[in-house]
């Protein structure tokens, strides 16, 4: 099970990320990673591979992560009965080239393939009453 629900979220991260530019994004397109190491396939939407279950991510896979995070933190909670936090379910990682990349742990991976397909959905973002709420409560 737990590799299919990779394989899924692997699924929601390529088909729906988008290369994003300044006031526009595009998602017709492979999704370019500039953070990605030399040693790797820069049109990787930021996964790199996967190691057991977990996934290997670039630094900008991971600002992604939690920017999506950041719109959806209250909503994922109230739809999912999960709270995220900043680098839920993330952890450093040095290749063996001595990159510095992140592991992401299936759970988790399969989090950000729905927080993403929201985005790729443009469901509508936490508003600032929930976050204000959400920061009282916390």
């Amino acid at each position: 099970m737990k590799k299919f629900a990779s394989v899924l979220a692997l699924n929601f991260l390529l088909i729906g990320c988008a290369t994003v530019t300044p006031n526009k994004i595009e998602d017709d397109k492979s999704s370019y990673d500039a953070t990605t190491p030399k040693q790797y396939q820069k049109d990787n939407g930021g996964l790199i591979s996967f190691i057991g279950d977990d996934a290997l991510i670039t630094s900008q896979a991971r600002e992604r992560y939690n920017n999506l995070i950041s719109m959806y933190k209250i909503k994922f909670k109230k739809e999912k009965a999960i709270e995220l936090k900043i680098d839920s379910g993330i952890k450093p990682y040095k290749d063996n080239f001595g990159n510095e990349l992140y592991i992401i742990d299936s759970e988790h991976l399969v989090y950000f393939g729905v927080l993403n397909s929201w985005l790729k959905e443009k469901v509508p973002q936490d508003n600032i009453l929930d976050k204000t709420i959400d920061k009282i409560n916390n």
